[in-house]
């Protein structure tokens, strides 16, 4: 199955805001993951970096099941162009939720490191970042990673299923990646956080220098230190301590919903899956 020693076999690509953390803190149980790390943002922001590099994120594996989450992906043809040259065996796991509410969760996240400051409805007119509207266009990504990796290949789920049946959830994609079950005890359950932003920060300087410092150690693969100042404390200082943010207003939802439905519907019959609440 493996293309190469050290190297993914699979790839949860996103979109954002879709259980990223979930996925990666289930996996890690069956799985190698990455060292220290979550995202490595390689097939996107440090690909000059080459492949050496990025196999030796994975040097420690012993296991047969080798992979990343990397949710950024998902929206960029680039990576997407990138993983099919270097891994072109390689098994997609995508997981899919309510355009509309991946929007401002996605919203709220970027919000909240001071990587936007305008509100809601204005960031989206304005904002071009592909995370917020090209990564909603679920129907037309599905099937250009379908035609890059085979139907068979790429694996589509939904954020709702985690919802409702996290254990069943769970094992549709253990299924799907050919391991073996995890087991989703109370203790586990506990320690999987679904990495919500809630709240705004509580000073938009200390906020973006946060951000770019945390970037900055990631780029330099000081994971395990981003780690440890997580478990101080530094970056709920940074990141929260604000306001709480307010439900995602109707009018808004509407349009948004509105805006997708030719897009949901295409997605209902690739994935012969209802998704009448999403409408």
């Amino acid at each position: 199955m493996r293309s190469r020693p050290h190297l993914p076999n699979f790839i949860g690509v996103g979109p954002t805001r879709t259980g990223s953390t979930w996925l990666h803190g289930v996996l890690m149980r069956r799985a190698c993951l990455p060292a220290h790390v979550k995202e490595t943002w390689f097939f996107d922001r440090y690909y000059e970096k080459g492949l050496n590099w990025y196999q030796s994120l994975f040097n420690d594996c012993s296991s047969p099941l080798v992979g990343e989450i990397g949710p950024t992906y998902f929206a960029s043809p680039l990576a997407r162009g990138r993983i099919a040259h270097d891994l072109p065996q390689c098994k997609i796991l995508c997981v899919l939720r309510n355009p509309a509410e991946r929007a401002y969760s996605w919203f709220r996240m970027q919000r909240r490191i001071r990587a936007i400051r305008d509100s809601f409805e204005a960031t989206l007119t304005t904002n071009t970042d592909p995370q917020l509207h090209e990564a909603n266009r679920y129907a037309r990504r599905i099937c250009e990673w379908r035609e890059s990796f085979g139907v068979e290949n790429v694996g589509v789920f939904f954020y709702d299923d985690l919802l409702a049946n996290p254990q069943a959830f769970t094992d549709a994609v253990t299924r799907f990646l050919g391991c073996g079950s995890v087991p989703l005890t109370p203790q586990l359950l506990r320690h999987l956080i679904k990495n919500e932003a809630t709240r705004d920060c509580r000073n938009p300087t200390i906020a973006y220098a946060g951000h770019r410092l945390r970037r900055w150690l990631w780029s330099h693969r000081q994971g395990a230190l981003v780690n440890r100042l997580d478990r101080y404390g530094l970056w709920r200082f940074c990141f929260g301590g604000g306001v709480i943010f307010a439900p995602l207003g109707t009018a808004t939802d509407r349009s948004l919903r509105t805006a997708y439905r030719s897009e949901i519907e295409e997605l209902e019959s690739l994935c012969n899956r209802d998704l009448s609440a999403w409408k």
